[in-house]
């Protein structure tokens, strides 16, 4: 088994989602990051400068109100004549950040299937699900977001 097989990878996060989704909580022993600190000590920029994009809501006072469980898979990326039509060395003023970033994405474990490659529409989803969940009065909920 090659631990570096991205099927492999996927497949664990899979499990991850099931295990997540009945309640069962760690039942497989992988290396894990937990980020914990007090209100406003940097936590989401962490886990932004882990990730390497900006993502995550921005605002005063509790703003992360609920636990996110980020699965990353760093795969090898596309030529950029696969990525967006580009030939190698050329560019296109026009391409925007979705378009330029096609190998980069995210996807919510409670929208199966969606990719979203806007990071700006990733933030505002977070937000809308946390406010799903906890509404908009600042409620806290131990219910993770997974991503």
């Amino acid at each position: 088994i090659n631990v570096n097989d991205p099927g492999l990878i996927t497949l664990v996060n899979k499990l991850q989602d099931v295990f997540t989704t009945v309640g069962v909580q760690n039942p497989i022993d992988l290396p894990q990051i937990a980020v914990v600190g007090s209100q406003s000590s940097g936590k989401s920029s962490v886990l932004e400068n882990i990730v390497g994009r900006d993502f995550l809501p921005r605002g005063t006072g509790i703003v992360t109100r609920r636990p996110l469980i980020l699965q990353l898979i760093n795969r090898a990326p596309l030529p950029k004549t696969q990525a967006n039509g580009i030939p190698d060395g050329e560019t296109d003023i026009k391409t925007t950040d979705a378009q330029s970033n096609l190998e980069e994405w995210g996807e919510f474990l409670h929208i199966p299937g969606q990719k979203f490659y806007d990071f700006n529409k990733i933030r505002d989803e977070i937000s809308r699900e946390t406010d799903s969940k906890t509404g908009r009065n600042g409620g806290i909920s131990p219910a993770p977001i997974n991503l």
